[in-house]
């Protein structure tokens, strides 16, 4: 490969273009690749980590090969989180055109994580034996991932092996690895399909990257680790238990109504008169009575400890049909200053006392201002309410169910979504409020991004929203009842109970810190290597 100070104009300009299109082809392939407003199919997300590869090997100098990955992962990603503008724009009464930079950043953010990947691939690819480098690039890509679950409070939205839940037989081996794991995999054949035919510039800058022996190698590898990912989907289910029947309740309520307190009797009237067509047996609308109905995030916008009035006709509905109601609604701690609100689950039984958790993993910006940052627009968006952790993540009983809980953004955490099992959950729910998204690709990704976590656990999950979509999701990640965005919905699905373990469960934790060892030795190992030959190459030569 040419150095940079040695290339010429044309050369430079040929350059450009290439890095440009691959950033493009890159961020583009993610973005189509993953849920979006047009039409998703799931391979082309493989483009992405198949880009990254080929910058860091044509690109003439780190530096270059930075930006040039950077751009990739910040267009890949910044397009998937296009949705980020709404809430800003409907809510906090940011004009649109103000709204790009906060995407852009958010997205940027992203593609570091992208562009480190590209950057160290590269340092591997010159340092190291080749296939140990082509190795190297599934730990590297696993550590990546998990860098962007766990920094900064974590945000693990785009992952390569989510795009695949839309076509859930190639996303069957996360019971088995994990979504970040799988993740790798994906981004391995990706990069080995790269290496065996690497983009050649007209101008014939760059030497030929691989043997024809590399080249059969790198295709065989990819055909056989994407023929074992597909194999994974014949991998039997957990052995399960009876079945329960949830029913969904979907109130579509504005959110810009939500928190008024003139409309608090409306949105508990809605919610009940849903909830009977589910119940009632006068009205014979279900063949099978309901185990317990799940309604949304903060369906109820008031407090239950101080709205004795609204709270009562919750009890009194609850012991009338003997139902159990689960719900989201603000709830205040027990600190004796009497500051700090939870954004809370309920349980009302109607033979046990009632029983709640709080939610765990806040959304910045959105349920809490992190740092004491002041906005204006954050004003409109958090609706007077800024929200404190919660502590314990025991599951909801009632009988034989024990209901791990999870409120919006939570089922993105796979470590999250684990302690509940662990702690004994048979089912899962996932209560959420997406109104702030519109009509976008995000209830979808958010929807998608679940399907995930049911696969990891092997376990049911089912999913209220506030305007969709609401679904019941099986172990292997299918929905098998979905509702629509944007209607006022009471569905009823059948689950069934698991309390068995997933390979993954029990030794995702030690898959995770062997690839990230495994990556910072590589790392290591490397830069000792670039400082041996950097001091061979300055010992002077004896005649």
């Amino acid at each position: 490969m040419k150095q940079p100070d040695t290339l010429t104009f044309p050369e430079r300009k040929a350059l450009r273009i290439t890095a440009v299109s691959l950033a493009l082809l890159g961020g583009f392939g993610l973005f189509l690749g993953y849920a979006n407003p047009f039409y998703q199919v799931p391979p082309l997300v493989l483009l992405f980590p198949a880009c990254l590869a080929t910058i860091s090997r044509i690109m003439p100098s780190r530096k270059s090969c930075f930006y040039a990955a950077w751009l990739c992962a910040t267009v890949g990603n910044s397009a998937c989180l296009y949705w980020v503008s709404v809430p800003m724009h409907d809510f906090g009464m940011v004009p649109w055109l103000l709204t790009v930079p906060a995407v852009l950043a958010l997205g940027g953010y992203l593609g570091l994580y992208g562009a480190l990947f590209s950057v160290l691939y590269r340092s591997f690819c010159e340092r190291l034996p080749f296939f140990a480098a082509l190795s190297l690039a599934c730990p590297l890509w696993i550590t990546l991932d998990l860098a962007k679950e766990h920094l900064f409070t974590g945000f693990p939205w785009i992952s390569l092996a989510t795009a695949f839940i839309a076509w859930p037989e190639w996303a069957q081996a996360a019971s088995i690895v994990g979504s970040s794991v799988l993740s790798g995999i994906f981004a391995l054949a990706a990069v080995a399909v790269a290496e065996a035919k690497p983009v050649r510039l007209s101008l014939v800058l760059f030497p030929t990257l691989v043997s024809r022996k590399q080249h059969r190698v790198c295709i065989g590898l990819a055909a056989v680790v994407m023929l074992a990912v597909y194999a994974c989907s014949y991998i039997p289910p957990l052995p399960e238990g009876r079945t329960v029947t949830v029913g969904l309740v979907q109130g579509n309520i504005d959110q810009n109504r939500k928190w008024s307190p003139e409309y608090q009797m409306g949105t508990l009237s809605r919610y009940l008169t849903l909830s009977e067509w589910l119940v009632n047996p006068a009205l014979g609308r279900l063949p099978e009575p309901v185990d317990f109905l799940l309604w949304p995030e903060t369906a109820m916008p008031f407090y239950l400890e101080t709205n004795a009035t609204l709270t009562a006709k919750l009890v009194t509905f609850s012991k009338e049909f003997s139902v159990p109601l689960i719900f989201g609604a603000p709830g205040k701690s027990d600190k004796p200053d009497g500051t700090g609100f939870y954004n809370r689950m309920w349980m009302l039984a109607p033979a046990a006392a009632e029983q709640s958790y709080d939610k765990q993993h806040l959304v910045p910006f959105g349920e809490y201002v992190p740092l004491g940052i002041s906005l204006p627009f954050l004003e409109y968006i958090l609706q007077g309410l800024d929200f404190i952790p919660g502590i314990s993540h025991s599951p909801l009983k009632t009988g034989d169910l024990a209901i791990g809980g999870l409120i919006c953004y939570e089922a993105i955490f796979s470590d999250l979504v684990r302690q509940r099992v662990a702690d004994g959950a048979n089912i899962l729910v996932n209560i959420s409020n997406d109104a702030w998204f519109g009509a976008t690709s995000a209830p979808v990704q958010h929807l998608h991004l679940t399907a995930m976590r049911a696969i990891e656990q092997g376990r049911y999950i089912a999913r209220a929203t506030n305007t969709g979509i609401s679904a019941i999701i099986t172990p292997r990640g299918e929905t098998v009842l979905r509702g629509s965005l944007f209607k006022p919905e009471a569905l009823a699905g059948a689950m069934r109970l698991t309390t068995g373990l997933t390979v993954y469960h029990r030794i995702g934790p030690f898959l995770h810190w062997a690839c990230v060892v495994l990556s910072l030795a590589a790392t290591v190992w490397s830069i000792r290597l670039s400082r041996r030959n950097t001091c061979k190459s300055q010992q002077p030569h004896r005649n």
